[in-house]
Formats: structure tokens, sequence, C-alpha cells
């Protein structure tokens, strides 16, 4: 039966040379069976045929190409008959070959790389028993084969596992039962130190005692059949630092399946640990920064399914959040109060691009109340789908108890402060009540003519006192309006020389009374118009003076007021008491004197040189003095003050009202006085009747405006505090009657204790006229009278 045709190379390589005494010995057997013949293997190869004997008779190619296509022996009783070999060579010439057997070398994997064949020079008939033992010979070639291919597969894949084995970064040692170096590696002798020592033979106890006495239980442990892995296994470098290996123990069996002992194989991952360690080291700087800023990191993944998180998470939640908690509802660790506002920040960042840091309250169940400021940014792909959300948040909560805290107290302070204003406006209009009965009738008394001159002296006592009893009012109110920062400066042009004289004229009869020379200087750099507030700048000129008047008691007092470059000086220097350096340096305390004392002898609250500071610095400008005890003192202002080239036109001071009807009229002047208090409608009486007025007075706002209805009065005096109506409530109303009614415009002029810029302007816009401050200076109040009289005159008169 023919075979299937066979392929005809050998695809498993052969060491041939290696190989030809196998071949030799097959071609002897077949010789030593077929008696009187030559034989010989062929195997047919890429570069053409080989045969392992070239010295005797051949078979052809084409022979043995049909023993390869069959498969099987193939058997020419007679070569010279048989047309497949008819026309070889062999055949037809010498040695002229007439019997002919091969047999093919079959493989295991398929192939038929040749053939045994056997020649003869006579015929032979067809054995079979012979061509079965050829076939048997050609099979133990190709045993032979693939025995030699094993041997030589095995050598090289030990040859080429030895090479990887020693190549690679782990370690290998390979031991008996009882852990004795069969194989090591060269990268494990290096990791040991064991450059130069013979290993093979010795157990790892005696070459590396100190690495491998802490393992020896588990070592042999594995003689059990069971693998070990350590990750983590100290050992000491070679230059004696700490080392880390991942270490796994192995069993090997041998042929019978017992263990033979074991493959321990390791690799050196200090470098990953030591890695790591600054990583988790790194991480754990992170972490505690992060707890001590009470800060949260957070990292939604959205792409894995995860949430990373590090930081003060329990700071602000009750339980950990989970990936779960937020992918259903990203906004449920807000507080649900602040929920609306905090997604409305969101769509704002994400629609116009405005940061996104909200601070809002945090969800809890237990009614604490968490604060965080947050900061977050929604990581996409290129089509807008999110991948990642990563925030932050801050735990605020100290500090929105802190901002509470301070709104509270600042509530708590303005409300105070409140309290003080409205107290000290009520004691003000308290003590100026009774003050301007005082010095009301002092000044109504010191008119009178026949007055003696003991009763002249005592009535100047009763008004001084009262005038010093202002002066301290009026300090207090000063320095609480300062303290509070309402201390509203005026700016209006005024005559420097006006200002300065006006003030050494009112002290020019209290130096005269101590004796003193009081002189003053203008220097011609000085003179001239200047911008600013006149009467805060008098105010401290005035303090100024005063003071230094009050400590000095013999010598004199010199003020002189020159120009140093953009601003104004004002020094005022006195041969008086003097003080210590100690003294100066508290000079310019509130309520603070040179030393108790002084209080005692010269009086005073201390606070003069004080407000002198404030309203200097609040000029822009400053207050400074030296002294030496028994020197006397030198006090100087620096005023930056703008000067200007030209006043704006006064007007005429009016002159003094007489205490008759106007000639004019041929009528006494009708008033008519709005004032709730019954000394201070006594004050008024009396100070009008010495200048012939007779006024009408009423107690309170409605009454002014229902006695305005009766009849028509040249001017109106209204009270601003009273009952029922106040006066600028009044006045608005007979303002708007006037108009309305189309009346003539009644002159109005406010009496009050609130006599403040800006209270003066409220009483202006209400459609007031003029003021008189009390306590009431009889001269202010007629000369308001006179200008107010005068203007009624001028319109009538315009009018006819």
């Amino acid at each position: 039966m023919v075979r299937e045709p066979a392929r005809n190379a050998a695809t498993t390589p052969i060491d041939l040379e290696g190989s030809r005494a196998v071949f030799d010995r097959a071609t002897r057997l077949a010789r030593a069976l077929f008696g009187d013949v030559d034989s010989t293997i062929t195997l047919k190869l890429e570069s053409g045929f080989w045969r392992s004997r070239s010295n005797e008779t051949v078979a052809d190619a084409a022979s043995i190409r049909e023993v390869m296509r069959r498969g099987e022996v193939v058997w020419s009783e007679d070569c010279a008959k048989d047309p497949r070999f008819c026309n070889e060579a062999a055949v037809m010439n010498a040695p002229h070959v007439r019997f002919y057997a091969g047999a093919p070398i079959r493989l295991a994997d398929g192939s038929t790389p040749g053939a045994l064949s056997v020649l003869g020079l006579t015929p032979r008939a067809y054995d079979a028993s012979l061509a079965r033992r050829l076939q048997d010979l050609a099979d133990f070639v190709a045993d032979e084969w693939a025995r030699v291919n094993a041997e030589r597969g095995q050598m090289g894949a030990e040859h080429t596992m030895g090479a990887i084995v020693d190549a690679m970064p782990v370690s290998v040692v390979l031991t008996d039962r009882d852990v004795r170096v069969l194989y090591a590696s060269p990268a494990w002798i290096k990791a040991r130190g064991l450059e130069g020592v013979d290993v093979v033979g010795k157990t790892l106890f005696e070459l590396r005692p100190e690495i491998f006495e802490p393992w020896r239980e588990g070592i042999f442990n594995c003689m059990d059949g069971h693998s070990r892995s350590l990750e983590r296994v100290p050992f000491p470098q070679n230059d004696g630092s700490q080392g880390w290996a991942k270490v796994e123990l192995a069993p090997w069996l041998d042929v019978d399946g017992a263990v033979g002992g074991l493959i321990v194989s390791s690799y050196d991952i200090t470098h990953f640990v030591e890695a790591l360690d600054r990583i988790e080291r790194s991480e754990e700087r992170l972490r505690v920064g992060l707890e001590l800023a009470e800060l949260h990191v957070y990292e939604m993944d959205y792409v894995r399914g995860e949430l990373f998180k590090v930081g003060a998470e329990d700071s602000f939640y009750e339980k950990p959040m989970t990936y779960p908690d937020l992918a259903k509802d990203i906004w449920v660790g807000i507080d649900p109060r602040d929920r609306a506002r905090v997604k409305a920040e969101w769509a704002r960042h994400e629609h116009e691009g405005v940061p996104y840091q909200p601070e809002h309250r945090v969800a809890r169940s237990d009614g604490q109340e968490i604060w965080a400021a947050g900061t977050a940014k929604l990581i996409t792909d290129e089509a807008g789908r999110p991948l990642r959300l990563v925030g932050a948040l801050r735990n605020i909560t100290a500090r929105k108890a802190s901002e509470q805290a301070l709104v509270q107290a600042k509530d708590e302070a303005e409300a105070a402060n409140r309290a003080k204003s409205a107290f000290l406006a009520t004691m003000s209009h308290e003590i100026r009540t009774p003050l301007n009965g005082v010095l009301g009738m002092a000044q109504a008394m010191a008119a009178d003519a026949d007055l003696s001159e003991t009763q002249r002296g005592r009535i100047e006592v009763i008004k001084q006192s009262g005038e010093t009893l202002l002066t301290i009012l009026n300090d207090v109110l000063d320095l609480s309006k300062i303290e509070a920062g309402k201390l509203d400066l005026e700016t209006a042009q005024f005559e420097l020389d006006d200002l300065a004289r006006s003030v050494h004229a009112t002290f020019q009869a209290i130096a005269d009374t101590k004796g003193l020379d009081f002189e003053l200087s203008v220097d011609k750099a000085a003179q001239g118009v200047y911008e600013g507030d006149q009467v805060r700048i008098r105010q401290i000129l005035w303090n100024l003076v005063s003071n230094a008047l009050k400590f000095t008691d013999k010598g004199g007092v010199k003020v002189r007021i020159g120009r140093e470059r953009d601003a104004l000086s004002l020094t005022v220097f006195d041969s008086g008491i003097g003080m210590t350096a100690f003294q100066l340096a508290g000079l310019f305390r509130k309520f603070a004197q040179a030393d108790a004392s002084t209080t005692r002898k010269f009086g005073g609250t201390g606070l003069g040189l004080a407000i002198c500071r404030e309203l200097a610095e609040a000029m822009g400008g400053t207050v400074s003095a030296t002294s030496a005890p028994g020197m006397g003192s030198t006090f100087t202002a620096i005023l930056p003050l703008k000067k200007v080239a030209r006043a704006t036109p006064k007007p005429k001071k009016p002159a003094r009202a007489k205490a008759r009807s106007r000639p004019a009229e041929d009528r006494p002047v009708r008033v008519l006085a709005a004032e709730d208090n019954a000394m201070n409608q006594l004050v008024l009486k009396t100070l009008l009747s010495q200048v012939g007025i007779e006024p009408e007075i009423v107690g309170d706002g409605r009454a002014a405006l229902e006695a305005w209805e009766r009849e028509a009065w040249d001017v109106i005096l209204m009270d601003v505090q009273m009952p029922v109506m106040d006066g600028p409530t009044a006045t608005a109303m007979i303002r708007a009657r006037e108009r309305s009614e189309g009346r003539a415009r009644t002159p109005i002029v406010a009496l009050t204790a609130n006599a403040m810029p800006h209270q003066i302007a409220e009483y202006l816009e209400s459609g007031m006229d003029a003021f008189v401050a009390k306590p009431i200076e009889a001269q202010r109040l007629y000369e308001a009278l006179q200008i107010a009289v005068d203007g009624v005159a001028d319109a009538r008169t315009a009018a006819a």
C-alpha cells in the first residue's frame, strides 16, 4: 500500500558529523543483514544530498527521491529492468548496480529527511522479512536522530536558561534538601558579596548566616512542598546599608516527585522600597499638613468609578464620603440651606468663567455647624464628557465664628457708641440748658447800669465760671467726636490776621490781669488768606495760648505765626513753670496733666492739648512741645493749609440792634420765640427786653405754627428740640404753607445746643435762615435779629 507523500526535508536540525558513528553502525548492520551489498544513509538537505559513505557504491538521487516520495521500503529486484532506475548512472555504468532496496528515515514530526539504502551488483528477489529489517534499521536511525536532537536541545535549553537566569535582575539559588547550594546565579553571588567564593556544596547558613538564620524555620517549612512568598525582606547590603528584597521560596521535585530541595529567587527591591518610603513619607507630610490646615482634597474619577481623598475629611463630615454617595448627588455634602446658592455659583463658573470659590455650611445631622470654603475643577474629554472632578475644602468654621463675633462686637461697639453719643448729646443739652440760664442772666445783669463794682465783679465770676464749664463740655464733646471718627472739618476761606488778632484780643485782658507781656507777631510770609476750618484752627491757637497764660505767672507769652514751605506754623512761647522730659512724654495723652498738683493748682481737664494734636493730625499736621523745668515751654503747631491769592468778599457786619423800633416802620420788632424750657424762656425775654423787644413766647413747634398762622412776625426764634413738634418740622411746615398760600417769607433763627456743621446744614435745609448756639451770647443773638430784620426791610423796600 502506497502511503501519502511525506515531507521530504528535515525540519529538525541534527549534528551530522556527531551522528556519523550512529549512521555507520546502521549501515554495517544493513550490510550484515543483506550479505554481499553496499549500504549508505542519504539525507536530503537544503544544500543538496548528504551521504554517510562516499567511497563506495552509492544510490542515485532518483532512487532516494522515490523512497522519500513513497514513505515506505522500495525494493528493486533488477534495476536494469526496473523503469524507475534503469536510466540511473550507477545502473547503466560502473559499478552496474542491479539490486536496490531503500527504507525511509521517518521522524516523529512527520518529515522524511532521507533513506537507508542497500545496493548489490546482482539481482535479488523481494524478501519481505529483509524489507522489514531494513525499515527497522531506518527507524533506529530516526530514533537516534531524535535522541541526539533531544540531548542537543536539552543542552541548548540549559545553556539558554542559564544565560537568561544570569542576565535577569532576579538572583536565583538552587539547593538540595539540606539547603546546600547546587547552583547560584551570578546576581545571587554578587548580591550576597560572595564573589570568588566556591558556593556550590555549602549551605545557605554557612555562606551568609546573618541573612538566612532568621529565616531557618520558614526555609525548612517549604520542604513540605509548599511555596512561600516574602514581600519585603530586609538584608544588609555590601556597603553596610539596609537593603530590601522580594523573595520566593519554591520546592523543586525530583524524577520520583519528591521534594529535592528549594529554588530561592529574590529580587532586589531596595530602590522601590526607598521610593515607596519617600512617597509614603511625602503623603504622610501632605496628610498631616492638610489636617493641620484643616484642608480636605478629593478627586472623583468618573472613568474608574473611584474617589481619592486626603486631608481632614473628618473635620467636615460625620462619616467618610464614598464614590456612590457623590455619584448619586454631588451636592450631598452641602447644607440644604446653602445648596441653591452654591449650585448657582457653579453655574456661573461653568457659563461665565467666574472662579468657583463658594463658602457654605456642611450637611450634618448632629446639628453642628461646620463652614467650608470650597473650590473645584471639572476635567472633561474633547467631547465634554466628565473625566475627573478635583476639588478642595478648607474648614473656615473658626473664621466664621470670629467674623460673627467681630460683627457682634462691632454691633455692640456701635450700639455702645450710639448710646454714648446719645448720652453725651442728652447731657450736653441738659448741661447747656442751665448754663444758658446762668450765662444768659449773667449777661443780662452785667448790662444793668446801676450795678456797683462789687456786684459787677461777682457777676463776672459767675460768667467766667459758666464759660469754663462750657469749655470743658465742648472739650468732652470734641473728644467724643474724634474717638467716634465723626470729626468733620470745614473748608472755607479766612483771613489769618483776623483770626490771630481775635484770639489775641480774647486773652489780652487775662494777660493784663496777671501783669504779663502778651505779644503777637505774624510774619509777612504768613499773612494773607487761607483755606481751612478756621473754627478748629482758632480752637488750636486758643488752647495753646490759654495753656501758656494759665501756667505763666511772670514774664510773658509770645505768639508767632510763620510759614514753612507749604505749612502754617503757630508757635506759642511762655516763661512759665516748664516741664521735665518725663512730663513732656505724656503731655498729649487724654486727661493728662504734668502732675496731680497741676490740676489742683491750675485746674483743667487735660483734654485741651490732646484735642489740639487730634485736630492738627486730622488736618495732616502736627503739634509738638519743648520745655525744661523753670525755663518755660514752647508749643508749635504745623498745619498744611493752602494759601489763596484773594479772599471771597465778606458780608458787611450788621450793626447792633437798637433798643427801639425801626424808624422806617415806626413800630416795634415783632418776635415770636418757641422755647419749651421755662428758664430759657426767661433768658430770652430778659435779653430781648433789654433792647426794647417784647417777644411772644410759646412752648413747642405746633404752638409756634399756630401763632404764625394767626398773625405776621418779623422774626421767629425757633428752638430745635421741643415736645409735640420740634423746630425743624415746624419750620418746614411754615415754609410749605408760605409757598402754597403766597405769604411773605418770615425769617426763622434756630436756637440750639447742637451746632455742628452737619446739624446746621439740616436746620438750613428745613428752611431756617440762621442759628444762635446755646448757651446764648447776647451779642450774637442781637446780630442774628438785626440781620433778619434788615433782610425783611430790604425785601419790602424792593417789593415797593
